[in-house]
């Protein structure tokens, strides 16, 4: 009897710690099944962030993502501590933001994106050889433009000029029939800088841009760089530029007080009829009036003869990658379709990059064909391509060329 009780002990201990070890097992595999669940579903779902953009821009690219239906995609607007934060190349998959210095920044560690997506492309957009070529991709355009008025070009019977010497003959002839002939919100930094970025480009080509942008995120100062030969032939400074527009002060091609102008003043000008050329960017563009602008044909910066490759200064919005996650490319390649490219140009109002796409009205087509016909395609201007945005160094230059457009003289010459 003893001896039964025994076995029967054992035999219930054996079942016990069977039982135990097959609850073990499949908890176990439940967890597994967990992870993998939860790797599959983090793998299905991508994390955007946009940063730098207004809520209409950021409205119609998170509407297009949703419609695309090609992953989860959860959005955060990060400021630009988080984006400097060592973080957000482990919390983000996507940043939205303005092609320029802060999305340089970001593609020193990020992730390629597949080669055969650039095929949707133009070439000149693709910035092939450029350092860390394959880790952003534009999405939509903006451009500074300049617009001319019909009305003043058939008075003085002249086309839209397209080489530099021939828009100086222009705004000469203009000065009979408008009170300015060149007109601009130039109280605005980023309009400012603009203009001073086409123009240098527009005189010394893509080379003295490029040099100009290198010499200013080096030093921003003013008296620094102002009087700096751009460009391995030294065509052209921005003291010479400046030099120009004082002349234009001083001869009435531009109002006196024109680097002080605000929008609410080239909206009166323009409905006094007194500007024959404006420019301005196309989402600026964008807020004047109809009836106003209707009668205005843009075009980009005209170029001066005999010199080298150009880019047109017209920012775009990109995508910078920064996980390896194939979703990335699957999604960027759906908003570079020709469907999601005209209902992306359609929202924003601005222009298209890819080949194929639909734009919102004729100056949204022109800033993509301006950049898809430079060989160096489209670049943001010294203002994203220099300094991240409320840069109390921005502030300081703009400061130091207003005052030389005031003066003639530095600052620190006082």
């Amino acid at each position: 009897m003893t001896m039964n009780i025994q076995f029967f002990k054992s035999k219930k201990f054996y079942i016990g710690a069977a039982g135990i070890l097959a609850g073990l097992i499949l908890i176990s595999l439940i967890s597994l099944s967990l992870v993998k669940l939860t790797k599959s579903n983090a793998q299905k779902t991508l994390n955007a962030g946009f940063y730098n953009l207004d809520e209409k821009m950021t409205k119609v690219i998170k509407e297009n993502i949703k419609k695309s239906e090609i992953a989860k995609v959860n959005f955060k607007n990060l400021t630009l501590e988080e984006l400097k934060n060592e973080k957000i190349y482990n919390n983000y998959d996507l940043i939205f933001t303005w092609d320029g210095i802060t999305a340089s920044n970001l593609k020193t560690r990020g992730a390629n994106f597949s080669g055969r997506i650039y095929n949707l492309i133009p070439t000149s957009m693709r910035r092939e050889n450029e350092e860390n070529d394959r880790r952003a991709l534009p999405l939509l355009l903006d451009h500074f433009e300049f617009s001319y008025n019909r009305n003043v070009s058939q008075k003085i019977g002249r086309e839209n000029p397209q080489t530099f010497e021939d828009f100086l003959k222009y705004l000469d002839a203009a000065k009979k029939y408008t009170f300015t002939p060149f007109f601009t919100n130039g109280g605005d930094d980023e309009i400012l800088l603009g203009l001073i970025s086409c123009m240098i480009e527009a005189k010394g080509g893509y080379d003295a841009y490029s040099d100009f942008v290198k010499q200013v995120r080096k030093n921003p100062n003013f008296e620094k760089i102002a009087g700096l030969k751009l460009g391995k032939s030294g065509s052209v400074s921005m003291e010479e530029i400046l030099n120009l527009f004082r002349s234009w002060q001083e001869n009435g091609i531009v109002h006196p007080n024109w680097y002080n102008a605000k929008y609410r003043d080239i909206i009166a000008f323009i409905e006094d009829g007194q500007v024959s050329v404006l420019f301005t960017k196309l989402s600026v563009h964008r807020t004047i009036p109809y009836k106003l602008i209707r009668d205005f044909s843009t075009e980009r910066a005209p170029v001066a003869a005999g010199s080298a490759d150009h880019a047109v200064i017209a920012p775009a919005i990109c995508a910078v990658k920064l996980s390896h996650k194939s979703l990335c490319d699957r999604l960027l390649q759906s908003l570079l379709s020709e469907d999601f490219q005209g209902s992306l140009s359609m929202g924003s109002q601005l222009g298209p990059v890819a080949l194929r796409g639909e734009s919102f009205d004729l100056q949204a087509d022109d800033a993509r064909f301006f950049a898809a016909s430079c060989r160096y395609g489209s670049r943001a201007g010294i203002y994203l391509d220099a300094f991240t945005p409320a840069s109390e160094s921005c502030k300081k230059l703009c400061q130091g060329i207003r005052h030389y457009l005031t003066t003639g003289r530095y600052q620190a010459d006082f």
